[in-house]
């Protein structure tokens, strides 16, 4: 099994070993979509965790893993784009949002932002790195009252992001800031900071939100625990920075695929 799913990576790989972010993200033709439909194909195998570790171990493997993984990040930031245009140009912006094949996930990764972070109606949650179509803000507005804040560092992210939320008549309820993690912290209260997969660099970001935040502060991500999705994590969560420590994990259900890892500033009490 191992010398088959190297044997597909690496006629992957050589297939878009050329392509640029740039080619994903502006050529008319989608020429990284039959790749990513043949990821997803391998990514729904079962496999043991034995045979993920032997292909991460695999060097002569890595730069095929670090070339798939990184175009397959922008082929996701072209699909959020175009829908996110979808929506705005859209009569029915809320169908069209709807229609979207990632939104079932991220009805499912709300209640697992909400319920693990025991949040309540009107609360505000912070996401970083929340970029062109803020799913997961949406998605806790519309199903549990909370309020949010995305913050994205891209320019043109931000721009239709602030134009998707307005669409969908959100503006009373979602603030859209340029910038990064240093932004934090804001200077209106809030009750959870979510980190986004494409907020980078996380040893730096989870450093900073361990020096900046108030203690009790609730902090999530999200990680891949299982499977070959494993080999696309490309900047995973190495130990928390003192005082930072996990106090809970929700494993997905179908069709969700991530972790929701919760973590708090300061002791736990009570």
């Amino acid at each position: 099994m191992i010398a088959t799913i190297k044997q597909q990576m690496l006629a992957i790989f050589e297939d878009c070993r050329d392509l640029s972010a740039a080619q994903i993200l502006n050529l008319p033709e989608d020429r990284f979509g039959p790749h990513v439909e043949a990821l997803n194909r391998l990514a729904a195998r079962e496999v043991e965790d034995a045979v993920v570790d032997a292909l991460i171990a695999d060097a002569t493997l890595q730069p095929a893993i670090e070339k798939i993984a990184g175009l397959k990040q922008v082929h996701g930031l072209r699909l959020e784009r175009e829908r996110a245009g979808e929506v705005i140009r859209s009569t029915t912006p809320w169908d069209i949002l709807e229609g979207f094949v990632y939104y079932p996930n991220y009805l499912r990764l709300a209640e697992m932002e909400f319920t693990g972070a025991d949040l309540k109606p009107n609360e505000r949650v912070v996401f970083l790195g929340s970029g062109p179509l803020p799913l997961s803000l949406i998605s806790m507005v519309r199903q549990y009252g909370i309020r949010g804040v995305g913050i994205e560092r891209d320019p043109l992210n931000a721009h239709l992001s602030r134009q998707v939320i307005a669409a969908l008549k959100l503006g009373d309820k979602i603030d859209i800031i340029l910038g990064d993690h240093f932004v934090l912290p804001l200077s209106v209260p809030c009750n959870l900071v979510m980190v986004g997969a494409d907020a980078i660099p996380k040893s730096e970001i989870f450093a900073h939100l361990a020096q900046t935040l108030p203690d009790g502060m609730k902090i999530s991500y999200r990680v891949y625990e299982k499977g070959l999705r494993r080999l696309f994590d490309r900047d995973h969560v190495q130990a928390l920075p003192h005082p930072l420590r996990e106090y809970r994990r929700i494993r997905p259900q179908p069709p969700v695929n991530n972790t929701s890892v919760f973590v708090l500033k300061g002791a736990m009490h009570g």
